[in-house]
């Protein structure tokens, strides 16, 4: 690569806090879908963010 990101773009995601274990909810399937496909696209940008950071500076992110 020619020129090297700047710090901030090469700095590894930080995953946010999930849901507590002790608590529960009901959540209709109308809400519950989109909720699953943010969580999962949210985790596929993330890995996907995580492979480049790597390819650039290889061991950076865990």
């Amino acid at each position: 690569m020619k020129d090297t990101p700047p710090a901030e773009l090469l700095a590894c995601p930080v995953a946010p806090a999930g849901f507590p274990e002790d608590a529960t909810a009901t959540i209709p399937a109308s809400v519950r879908a989109p909720a699953i496909a943010l969580a999962t696209a949210y985790a596929g940008l993330t890995l996907q963010l995580v492979r480049l950071i790597n390819w650039n500076a290889p061991g950076s992110c865990r």
